[in-house]
């Protein structure tokens, strides 16, 4: 289900900003064929750090901008195969007068998050579970965290990584069938999602894909970033619903895929889709 925010920001047009999405690596031992990125086998080695501080000066910067509390989306890869990491974020978040609340996705087919659950408490943690990869040691899971973790319906299909429109295997979506491109569910979503900070490639990205046009680097100040990343907002989701429209693709998200040529496999300095090599496109 999406949330009633999203959907009436969607059609309304207007940014949500109030969540920042924090990636330390993309390590996923499970390869889901529909997987928004082309996640890395097996487990991420050492302590995934990189990017920690400057996530938590992009989400004091937001907040005192826009006057309110943020919230910290944490995704991969599968986080919780370093949950004493994912810990030690969840107590910076307990302790941020800046956060409001962690937004986990996770399969929960790795450790439990019930020592998570426990720092922040129920008011302040939220899990997000992708149906398709639900078992019974899932739903059991599910059941033990009800009031805290539910599964991630979404009615749209993004066209990025394992599920780009150019994989096997892919099929439309509804709205990729029936609607016209620029309108909600088919059109450009970084307005209703929220920047991303890359730990991997430290980069910091217009939306929560890691293939949308990179707004900054881990050099880059939090105000610069900000900055860049609400004039990105102001012209990114016009130029790429433009340029899926010409092109005749499925959904806007595919064009940056199509354009940015990332891979999450790559190092940093790798992937440097631009701004404005995507307002290029238009």
């Amino acid at each position: 289900m999406v949330e009633p925010k999203v959907t009436l920001y969607s059609y309304l047009n207007r940014p949500v900003l109030d969540r920042v999405f924090f990636v330390p690596f993309w390590d996923c031992p499970y390869q889901c064929e529909f997987c928004c990125v082309d996640s890395l086998p097996g487990k991420p080695a050492g302590w995934p750090d990189s990017g920690e501080d400057l996530l938590f000066e992009l989400l004091e910067t937001m907040s005192r901008r826009y006057g309110r509390r943020m919230q910290l989306h944490f995704y991969g890869g599968e986080p919780m195969l370093r949950a004493g990491y994912v810990e030690h974020i969840a107590r910076r978040v307990r302790d941020s007068p800046y956060v409001s609340k962690l937004v986990l996705y996770t399969t929960l087919r790795s450790k439990s998050p019930r020592q998570v659950l426990e720092i922040l408490g129920s008011k302040r943690l939220e899990i997000l579970v992708n149906p398709d990869t639900v078992n019974e040691r899932v739903l059991a899971a599910l059941q033990e965290l009800k009031g805290v973790a539910r599964l991630n319906l979404l009615p749209l299909t993004i066209t990025t990584g394992r599920g780009a429109e150019h994989e096997p295997g892919y099929k439309q979506d509804f709205f990729q069938r029936y609607m016209p491109v620029g309108w909600p569910g088919r059109n450009c979503f970084a307005k209703v999602t929220g920047m991303l900070v890359n730990g991997p490639q430290r980069t910091v990205h217009t939306c929560c894909m890691p293939q949308s046009p990179i707004v900054g680097t881990f050099d880059s100040s939090a105000a610069d970033i900000v900055a860049q990343y609400e004039a990105a907002l102001a012209t990114v989701p016009q130029a790429l619903n433009a340029s899926c429209r010409s092109s005749g693709g499925a959904h806007p998200c595919g064009v940056c895929d199509k354009f940015s040529g990332y891979q999450s496999q790559a190092g940093p300095g790798q992937n440097s889709y631009t701004v404005a090599e995507a307002l290029a496109l238009a």
